[in-house]
């Protein structure tokens, strides 16, 4: 196996754990728990776990390592802050839909960065990958406005596409395990910031539907996932990476699906379909990157 059909692998992987996270986020919301309480239990049960699974690879972290790490942690943290503020006052499907905008965000920061326009082809799967997404979402003729809950998840979107970049640039030969930890420590030690100013306390009844979504959130989707996605983007360049992640809404969906949070629409299957053909097709041209692993 390449080393970048590995790192395809891995993002895929990480796309299916955040298709159930987005359930185990809503059952969250759903239990009471603010948006402050959740984020401080993900990223600070993340950050424990990975640092207790490899407590031996990160000491002798240099400070580099430390510092890009923590920078990519508060982008992180506020990715999911303005994202689960905005959730609170637009659908699951608006939500759903402008967190994926960030595909086509990906191609023009990195324009911007390296002053090199990107492939045409990248655009066009880019856009290809939203279209998809946004069968996915509205195929049911929902209509959706434009107030401060969508500017959020827009800003949310941007965040996403800078984290996936950053980590794409600054993080590519960082042992995945120290930048993951070290992100996931500053995720946390924002969030806890935030829920000291903001938070309110929970009742008992929000701790006892709440708590294991968060666990899922704390174990699966961030500590696992994130260690996925930064050893993953080591073989995978960061257009390619949204594409391959932009999976989530699809795994989203079939995990709804299942649980009965949603009803099949039509149009499901065709946003499924262009989403899965822009993975196909950017996997036929990819290039490969030849980085091994520490």
């Amino acid at each position: 196996m390449t080393d970048h059909r590995k790192g395809v692998l891995m993002l895929l992987a990480t796309s299916l754990i955040w298709g159930a996270g987005f359930v185990a986020a809503e059952y969250a919301l759903l239990s009471g728990l603010k948006p402050h309480t959740i984020m401080a239990l993900r990223f600070t049960i993340g950050a424990l776990a990975i640092g207790a699974i490899y407590h031996k690879r990160l000491r002798g972290a240099g400070l580099g390592v430390a510092r890009r790490g923590l920078s990519a942690g508060v982008l992180l943290f506020f990715a999911f802050y303005t994202q689960i503020l905005g959730q609170e006052l637009i659908s699951v499907a608006a939500t759903a839909f402008l967190t994926s905008t960030n595909v086509v965000m990906i191609p023009f920061i990195l324009w911007a960065l390296e002053r090199r326009r990107p492939a045409g082809r990248v655009f066009l799967l880019s856009a290809l990958t939203l279209t998809g997404v946004a069968f996915l979402s509205f195929s049911g003729g929902g209509g959706m406005g434009f107030g401060l809950g969508e500017l959020l998840v827009l800003l949310c979107a941007l965040l996403f596409a800078g984290h996936i970049v950053f980590l794409g640039r600054y993080c590519l030969l960082d042992d995945p395990a120290r930048i993951t930890f070290w992100q996931l420590a500053g995720a946390a030690a924002t969030a806890l910031l935030v829920l000291f100013f903001r938070g309110e306390a929970a009742t008992p009844a929000q701790w006892g539907h709440g708590i294991w979504p968060a666990v899922y959130l704390g174990f699966f989707s961030t500590c696992l996932c994130y260690y996925l996605q930064t050893a993953g983007q080591r073989y995978v360049p960061p257009a390619q990476a949204g594409i391959i992640m932009s999976m989530e809404a699809v795994f989203g969906t079939v995990f709804s699906l299942l649980l009965g949070l949603e009803i099949m629409r039509p149009g499901m299957a065709m946003g499924g379909g262009l989403i899965i053909l822009s993975l196909v097709l950017m996997e036929r041209g990819a290039g490969k990157r030849a980085i091994p692993i520490k």
